[in-house]
């Protein structure tokens, strides 16, 4: 059976949707569960259910000052079951909650609209307001105002500078790397180093702040571990960012980016049997679903290319051509090793 027919058998999948859902229970805000479930019913087509999923997963992301990942997942949320109109307020919130009033009152606007289809004029009405006074500017509210019972006070005037406003949360952020679907993750870093500040801007001192936030916390974080290892290797430092991965896998968290993640860094190493090992591990995680799959393939064919294995590579990527025809470079790939180009 080749690597390809493998990694596609089928998945069982209700007993391991219940299986999540009974470790959810005793671990509600498990990250590492809570995305294993929401692939899982991606993959049963449980659209509402998963995208219940991905705006929790998002606020816990939320909590821990992960910001961008947050509105990332929200977003996810949305794309998933944009009917809910959850996320929408989700998503304004946060943005409200970092100062971006335009953004904040786009996403009001959007929710307006649903709860004024859905029959909750009053809802609606009380959304567009808050849209209306956090930018009176705004194209889309100006547009839409019109069909609400909105003060024209708010459209006219400009926000009061005494007005009640969230208050910004006073974090600083490092902007570390980009993951694999170049979404911008940026970590939040508590003033708990002790270590002299002779430069704040250059990468030892960078780390030695993030080391110093985790040591507070007193406990090993798959999810800091993780992002650290993000943070090592877009700066450099391979052996690091391997020694990170590796320590997620070890601590039983079966984060399927760790692996991939894992198998890339060794891969720069030049350590290609361990980048092969790795990928096929987090191919063999049972929460992979069939685009994950794809993915972890192309990862393998790359591996293999840069062993020299043209024959292997080769064929990997006919497999994904086969599965997902436009799928990244695979075309070009084919006709490079095939000696066509």
């Amino acid at each position: 059976m080749s690597l390809f027919d493998t990694l596609f058998g089928k998945n069982k999948g209700t007993r391991e949707i219940r299986a999540c859902e009974s470790a959810l229970e005793k671990r509600p805000d498990d990250a590492v569960l809570l995305k294993k479930l929401g692939d899982l019913y991606l993959k049963a087509n449980k659209t509402e259910e998963a995208s219940d999923i991905y705006l929790r997963l998002g606020d816990t992301y939320h909590v821990k000052g992960f910001y961008p990942k947050a509105v990332a997942l929200y977003k996810q949320a949305i794309k998933i079951n944009p009917a809910w109109g959850r996320p929408y307020e989700k998503l304004a919130d946060l943005y409200q909650l970092q100062g971006f009033a335009r953004e904040a009152a786009t996403q009001y606007v959007k929710l307006a609209d649903i709860l004024d289809r859905n029959g909750e004029h009053e809802a609606a009405t009380m959304y567009m307001q808050r849209a209306a006074d956090l930018d009176p500017a705004h194209a889309s509210v100006n547009k839409k105002v019109q069909s609400f019972d909105v003060r024209e006070k708010g459209m006219m005037d400009p926000i009061p500078k005494t007005s009640a406003q969230p208050e910004v949360r006073e974090t600083d952020f490092y902007d570390l790397n980009s993951e694999l679907d170049k979404e911008i993750e940026e970590l939040h870093i508590g003033e708990t180093s002790t270590e002299p500040l002779a430069d704040d801007t250059g990468v030892e001192s960078v780390f030695r702040a993030i080391k110093a936030n985790a040591a507070a916390e007193g406990k090993e974080d798959p999810l800091f571990l993780y992002n650290m290892g993000l943070a090592y290797r877009e700066t450099g430092l391979l052996d690091d960012a391997i020694e990170s991965f590796t320590k997620v896998i070890a601590l039983g968290e079966k984060l399927m980016d760790a692996y991939i993640m894992l198998g890339i860094t060794y891969r720069e190493r030049g350590l290609f049997k361990e980048s092969l090992e790795s990928l096929k591990d987090g191919a063999g995680l049972e929460e992979a679903s069939t685009s994950m799959k794809v993915g972890i393939l192309y990862e393998i064919a790359q591996t293999y290319k840069a062993m020299g294995d043209n024959a292997n590579a080769l064929a990997i990527f006919r497999d994904i051509q086969k599965e997902q025809k436009d799928f990244k470079d695979v075309d070009v790939e084919i006709v490079r090793l095939a000696g066509g180009g």
